[in-house]
């Protein structure tokens, strides 16, 4: 190796493998897919490289969204990397390798005693030769030590129409085993690329390079000096982590780095360069670039038809077979591409492989799914529904709501708007609902959503000045402009008034905050306790019946200031409430939302609804108390229970919705209705606590809920239906602002 130290392998992972759809779809490109064997392209990649000494763990460079699914996957194969560096959207392979060269450059100024050299590689080729491989990466750092930005070049083995070409000197560089460039070269058309190969100096581009990064750096700095400054913006700019047992990760921020312009190396650099060199090399490459391609590197059997999955063939010769889960049987077909995958199938001539990115297209322009992803539940349709929810909320929901929640006149914010997006300006103001927008603002700030905190303070102030009554105590509903209608003191409310403080402090630090809360304690242990067991509905009592519900809504609040805050009072407040499920709202291992007077089971009551179960209430408590199990231990096995009584019985054959309420033996009450918070509370349970089945079902039932409530004649704007009969017929024409609480909810576990 003479004076090479260390070779720095960066793989770029970016690209969209579109030729090689449906395998390979937008969401989940062909390097994450096991395209040639049982791995993934990505990890055969590095793979290879284990066993040189040469060559440090490798570098990977990839979209932000990818990052973590390639970290798993690498960990899987027991594959060490150095770092991953994620980018919020490709910018070319100019700018992947001005950041690989700051990136190795730090290390380098880390470690003085060693010089670094960088070797750049796509993340999808296939190498049948790995020791020439080997070879070949350490006589191209030789190269760069020596100042040249080198390149690998393959030697040609037909007239090859789909590749770049590089055309050599004649003679080495002294002393090394590579030659100058003279000339890189478009794809040629048949006839040019016979010459090509005739002539002999012509080697396929395969896009591979090795250079010292202050070489690289500077040479990009003279050829493409907006690259040059832009990139090193961004990597100043970009966010590095490290984790114990894991790789550094670097992540370049939208703000800096999409101002690099997108160019790849071979037009930013070697083109201009008078340091390219390239080094010949025969090591079995094949770029993977199509279906034809595939075939070429497969094995076949005696009829030449390459099986990968379960085929029958019969009188059939010369087909690429690729099945996912059904059989695939060819009968009398020739030289065909047939690939099965669980939402898509492809059908073409192997002659027309490069045919099939157009099929990719087609369904793209009409944003088909088949074109993101490979089928609901799938990681890259996980990728899509939180793309699409992030900037459902960033572009839609939280301007909307700022926009047209707020009540500008009055203060606070309205209860709902109407179908058109206008707010419905003289309904009374709940005190519940100002204390829901405050946490939904709070927890938006703290997920990144611009104007959050400002608008967090119009229903904080509101909910304060307007409807505390006296410290600590709230009234229950108010005119628009804050005059009190309802007086009267509901455990509800103050549930949510403390679970919107407990966020409220969270982000702005206002001990004055922390005092109002204190003061709601104070006034909910004492004032609404009720003098036998539990907490009152309110005060003074307006009911003989008492409920589970204001309950849970005081677990919830105490579990947050517990995660939160560490706050001991609430910690004992979360145990009395986890007892009192235990003890009094679970009959025979199912919630119950009524009760007597002392909490015991209901005998009678007003109507037949009130034994009634909420499946949504279900799989509410369920997840509160998981979360509960996760804070301090205790367990109970009801919500095991809960979860599958909830999933037999408290679903809709009909619309596959949750429904409001059905009986406590599973039947269906007289007027079954689905609404939305139902849905969102099955998807956080089933995110946050599922095996993986049921974190595919949540994906389900999330694409029911953004086509069932979300969706206005094709489009999602920023607010929502709340309520569908039986067969999916909207019943309202209300959009709640309290549903802003259930969906963030749920929608932070996404994004």
């Amino acid at each position: 190796m003479g004076d090479i130290v260390k070779i720095v392998p960066v793989i770029m992972c970016g690209g969209s493998g579109t030729r090689l759809w449906p395998l390979s779809r937008s969401l989940a490109p062909k390097q994450l897919q096991p395209v040639t064997n049982e791995k993934s392209l990505l990890a055969n990649t590095v793979l290879r490289l284990i066993g040189n000494e040469n060559c440090i763990p490798p570098v990977l460079i990839c979209g932000e969204a990818y990052g973590d699914d390639i970290e798993a996957q690498m960990a899987s194969e027991k594959a060490p990397l150095s770092a991953v560096i994620t980018e919020p959207k490709g910018r070319d392979t100019a700018a992947a390798a001005a950041i690989a060269a700051h990136w190795v450059k730090r290390l380098q100024n880390e470690d003085a005693s060693e010089q670094y050299v960088v070797v750049l590689l796509p993340a999808d080729h296939h190498i049948s030769d790995v020791e020439g491989f080997h070879r070949s990466i350490e006589a191209a750092g030789k190269t760069a030590i020596k100042g040249y930005v080198a390149t690998i070049g393959i030697q040609p083995t037909a007239p090859e129409t789909g590749f770049g070409y590089i055309k050599r000197h004649a003679d080495f560089i002294d002393g090394l085993d590579s030659y100058p460039v003279m000339d890189f070269v478009e794809k040629p058309d048949l006839e040019t690329a016979k010459s090509y190969l005739n002539e002999g100096s012509y080697l396929w581009n395969a896009g591979m390079f090795a250079f010292s990064p202050s070489v690289f750096l500077e040479e990009l700095q003279m050829h493409a000096p907006e690259i040059a400054t832009a990139s090193e913006i961004a990597f100043n700019d970009a966010n590095i982590s490290h984790a114990d047992d894991k790789a550094v990760r670097v992540t370049l921020k939208s703000g800096t780095f999409l101002q690099t312009p997108a160019l790849s190396v071979d037009y930013a650099v070697m083109e201009k360069t008078t340091k390219a060199s390239v080094l010949p090399a025969d090591i079995g490459w094949n770029d993977v670039g199509s279906w034809a391609a595939v075939y070429e590197i497969a094995e076949t059997d005696t009829d030449g038809n390459a099986i990968d999955g379960e085929a029958v063939t019969i009188d059939s010769k010369n087909n690429l077979l690729k099945s996912d889960s059904k059989v695939i049987a060819a009968v009398g077909v020739n030289d065909l591409i047939i690939v099965d995958t669980p939402n898509a199938i492809l059908v073409g001539h192997r002659d027309h492989a490069q045919s099939v990115k157009k099929v990719h297209k087609q369904l793209s322009n009409a944003e088909h799914p088949a074109a993101f992803h490979d089928g609901v539940g799938s990681s890259a349709h996980g990728k899509q529904i939180k793309d699409t929810m992030v900037s459902w909320l960033k572009d839609d929901v939280f301007p909307f709501w700022i926009e047209n929640g707020e009540d500008k006149v009055n203060g606070g914010v309205h209860e709902a708007v109407d179908f058109t997006g206008k707010p419905f300006e003289s309904l009374p103001k709940r005190l519940r609902v100002q204390a829901r927008q405050t946490y939904v603002y709070a927890h938006g700030h703290l997920l990144g959503f611009d104007g959050a905190l400002e608008a967090m303070h119009a229903p904080l102030s509101f909910m304060l000045d307007k409807g505390q009554v006296a410290p600590g105590q709230f009234a229950h509903t108010l005119t628009p402009s804050g005059d009190i209608i309802q007086g009267h003191a509901d455990t509800y409310d103050h549930a949510f008034v403390l679970f919107s403080l407990a966020w409220a402090y969270k982000v702005t630090g206002d001990q004055k905050l922390l005092q109002v809360a204190e003061n709601t304690m104070q006034f909910l242990l004492t004032s609404l306790r009720h003098p036998t067991i539990g907490f009152k509905e309110s005060l003074p009592s307006g009911s003989d019946l008492r409920r589970a519900n204001p309950h849970m809504h005081l677990l919830e609040a105490s579990m947050t200031w517990m995660k939160l805050h560490n706050h001991p009072v609430m910690a004992d407040l979360a145990k009395e409430i986890y007892t009192l499920f235990k003890t009094k709202f679970c009959v025979n291992g199912l919630l119950r939302e009524y009760f007597e007077e002392d909490l015991s089971p209901l005998v009678k009551a007003p109507s037949l609804e009130s034994f009634a179960v909420e499946p949504g209430h279900l799989y509410e408590w369920a997840y509160l108390l998981k979360l509960y199990e996760e804070l301090t231990g205790s367990k109970t096995e009801a919500t095991g229970i809960m979860e599958a009584f909830a999933d037999k019985y408290g679903i809709s054959s009909e619309t596959g919705l949750v429904l409001n309420t059905i009986y406590p033996d599973g039947s269906m009450v007289s007027d079954p209705s689905s609404r939305l918070w139902p849905q969102t509370e099955y998807i956080r349970l089933k995110l946050s606590y599922g095996n993986e089945q049921d974190k595919k079902d949540a994906m389900v039932m999330f694409e029911k809920l953004k086509s069932n409530y979300l969706t206005f004649n094709g489009k999602t704007p920023g607010y929502w239906k709340d309520q569908l009969d039986y067969s999916g017929v909207n019943l309202t024409d209300k959009a709640p602002a309290s549903s802003f609480y259930h969906l963030l909810g749920c929608l932070a576990l996404i994004i």
